[in-house]
């Protein structure tokens, strides 16, 4: 047999042999006891993103993009499926969905820069604001908000970018001066919203994927990716945490302001991210979640090899513990008594095509447990998880077709 068919065929053996072993398992802790209901289908139409929230009563709430026809869907599910539908509108397309309740149980949406709130069974177009994240915290509702770096002092960065020359197949490095884009926190007011603390501005860093939590104090916690221009030189993951009463005073100086004053950078908070790790350009910034008792944060991470946590507690980072090697988006939410609950994605490469999966698993006592199988589909994504904070969680995602699937997931 002559050495080419040789590597070939051990080539295939390998393919075949990545197929089917499943996440690496990092831990001696078994996969946590809980019962998966039957998938639901929510929608018979596939989707391009989904935002979901639990009610007190244990019901979940879930805004739907629909691409075919684009429509937004609203749905509440039950244990026994999905006890509503009804479409909030036929037109429209929108990059950034959010849905919340308020400490009155009202439910609120952001969809772009249209706020919406549930009144008596209807959607009512309540103000309007460039929301890309929003979060409700005591009798407040918080938006996080893209703003361009050069509007707010930020300094600029210059870079190497690429262009590709398809007529002679070269790749040319050219220098461009650019800003970076920051955020701006925000606080509903009677009068509209109100510009409290600016993230980040001192630094060329760009701001990505970013994230937000709040606990019972009133404390926000904020988690995000930061990378240094186009080449990706240096990639950090970065968390905030703001205390109320740095929130208050920034209020406070706008109100004493006119109108013309407001939010302007010299009147906002500055506040200064903590690096939890820096890397390369694999390095992803997931998600935060935050147990409202305590305050103890836990964020989310990978670096292309594995997937990790850290504990956030009193202020301290605490080491990284490893989450497997996922290699796809992973959602996390508090469970109550220092317990966060976890949705992670993972491909197996198999050969020809591979298959994609989600797993569930559970963090106590220091340490993640084995996960347990979700789904497995050809394509996942759109992974939501929420949690009622005690026994019950609800996963969501898209499959192969688009539609919008969900499991009730019971520990």
């Amino acid at each position: 047999m002559s050495r080419k068919i040789k590597v070939v065929i051990l080539t295939v053996l390998l393919l075949f042999g990545c197929a089917g072993r499943g996440p690496l398992i990092v831990t001696d802790r078994p996969s946590p006891n809980v019962r998966l209901s039957p998938e639901i289908q929510l929608l018979d139409v596939p989707v391009e993103r989904l935002s979901a929230a639990i009610d007190q009563d244990g019901r979940v709430h879930v805004l739907a993009l629909a691409s075919k026809p684009q429509e937004l869907h609203y749905l509440v599910i039950g244990i026994e499926g999905v006890l509503n539908r009804e479409v909030v509108t036929s037109s429209g397309s929108y990059d950034h969905l959010n849905i919340v309740f308020d400490s009155s149980g009202n439910l609120h949406a952001m969809v772009d820069e249209d706020h919406l709130v549930l009144e008596n069974g209807k959607w009512l177009k309540r103000s309007k604001y460039p929301c890309i994240k929003l979060v409700h915290s005591g009798n407040n509702l918080f938006c996080l908000s893209r703003v361009k770096g050069k509007d707010v002092g930020a300094p600029g960065n210059w870079d190497w970018y690429t262009v590709d020359n398809s007529v002679l197949i070269l790749c040319c490095w050219i220098p461009w001066h650019s800003y970076p884009d920051k955020l701006i926190l925000a606080r509903e007011t009677p009068e509209g919203w109100s510009k409290l603390a600016l993230i980040d501005a001192e630094t060329k860093f760009e701001i990505e994927n970013p994230s937000i939590a709040a606990d019972n104090s009133g404390a926000l916690h904020i988690f995000y990716k930061t990378r240094e221009g186009g080449t990706d030189r240096d990639t950090q993951c970065a968390y905030i945490r703001i205390e109320p009463m740095t929130l208050e005073k920034s209020l406070e100086s706008n109100q004493s302001l006119g109108s013309n004053d407001k939010g302007t950078p010299r009147t906002l908070a500055k506040v200064s991210e903590r690096v939890v790790k820096r890397g390369s350009w694999s390095l992803e910034c997931h998600d935060i979640a935050v147990d409202p008792e305590t305050g103890t944060a836990l964020i989310t991470m990978s670096d292309g090899s594995y997937s990790f946590s850290y504990i956030v507690e009193d202020g301290e980072i605490n080491p990284p513990v490893p989450m497997y090697d996922f290699d796809g988006v992973i959602d996390v939410k508090p469970a109550g008594e220092g317990r966060f609950l976890a949705l992670g994605t993972w491909w197996d490469q198999g050969f020809p095509t591979g298959t994609r999966f989600i797993y569930y698993l559970e963090y106590r006592e220091g340490m993640w447990s084995a996960p347990v199988e979700l789904v497995r589909d050809d394509r996942v994504g759109n992974v939501v998880l929420v949690s009622d904070l005690d026994r019950r969680a609800f996963a969501l995602w898209t499959g192969k077709d688009g539609r919008p699937v969900a499991r009730w997931i019971e520990r």
